[in-house]
């Protein structure tokens, strides 16, 4: 057994999504005379009804219940970017647990448009960090941290960043070659070790998974990239709806999971907040696949304003 299980036998990593759980107050009209005024409009009609905090206290909540080893949050703690919004996502962090058994990676609304680094990330940088941190020259490119890798126990947990500013009506997300050669190097590395090599991302990666507005640029070279180095699970938010696929790896297919917002308060069933729970071990069989993964859900009840176990099944092993 790797020394990275130690006595145990099960690893559970909890992954969440799209918590929009931050208040838009604009404190001077003038920050709205840019993209972030269609995004304010669209939150004063209809968004604000439905990512509602107290379906974030109902979360926090049940997490805090939860036997979880681990939680990634995969982007989009925020709505438009305001710097008021990156110090009470801080908040929010703190309450999901510390920055040692929290990874996150940013969404499309934390890039919302160009804002200074000192006012937005790097309040949450611990929450960030790599181990490994990625040797690059001086660069204003916030993708240039990236990937970053966080071992944790067993698990190899590969935060990327397809998080930029990008035009009116345009959610797209984008890595970029120099990601990728980092990504491929890493994963490389990661395939001679014993860890489950676990990949979060806001946008999703699979083919055909949303439309060109908001998908990922450059998804083909990705997946290629894990075809040929391969990753033992992929997760990503970004279209508030569960979606469950598969890319191809060396060794055969890789699920790759979408998850829900975290917070929606259910007017639409199918967008109903969710979050999963991946239960991980070491598969004892000889061969492929090295882990047996098991995926159960969680939902939110509006009826009971709480969060419970609505489904599980097995992924890969």
């Amino acid at each position: 057994m790797s020394s990275n299980w130690g006595e145990r036998s099960r690893f559970s990593l909890a992954h969440l999504s799209d918590l929009h759980a931050t208040p838009v107050v604009v404190a001077n009209p003038l920050q709205l005379l840019n993209k972030r005024f269609f995004g304010w409009l669209s939150w004063r009609l209809r968004r604000h009804r439905y990512h509602r905090r107290s379906v974030v206290d109902a979360l926090l909540e049940d997490l805090r219940k939860a036997p979880i080893d681990h939680l990634v949050v995969t982007g989009d703690l925020t709505n438009l970017s305001l710097a008021s919004e990156f110090a009470a996502a801080r908040e929010r962090l703190k309450q999901l647990g510390d920055a040692r058994g929290v990874s996150i990676v940013p969404g499309n609304h934390d890039a919302y448009v160009r804002i200074a680094q000192s006012a937005s990330w790097s309040l949450w940088s611990d929450y960030l960090e790599s181990d490994e941190p990625v040797a690059v020259a001086r660069s204003s490119d916030p993708r240039d941290s990236f990937p970053t890798l966080r071992i944790r126990g067993p698990l190899a947990v590969i935060g990327l960043c397809s998080a930029l500013p990008t035009q009116l009506f345009d959610a797209s997300g984008t890595l970029g070659e120099a990601q990728l050669d980092r990504l491929e190097r890493m994963l490389g590395r990661l395939a001679e070790s014993d860890l489950c090599r676990v990949i979060s991302i806001h946008h999703p990666i699979t083919s055909g998974a949303t439309h060109a507005r908001r998908w990922l640029r450059d998804a083909e070279p990705l997946r290629e990239v894990i075809r040929r180095t391969g990753a033992d699970l992929v997760v990503h938010g970004h279209n508030h709806r569960t979606l469950i696929e598969a890319v191809e790896g060396p060794e055969g297919p890789i699920p790759v999971v979408g998850v829900r917002s975290a917070s929606d308060l259910g007017q639409r069933e199918e967008r109903r907040a969710q979050y999963h729970v991946y239960e991980i071990e070491r598969n004892p069989a000889a061969g492929a696949p090295r882990f047996r993964i098991a995926l159960r859900v969680h939902g939110y009840d509006p009826d009971a304003r709480r969060f419970v176990a609505e489904s599980e099944r097995v992924l890969v092993g």
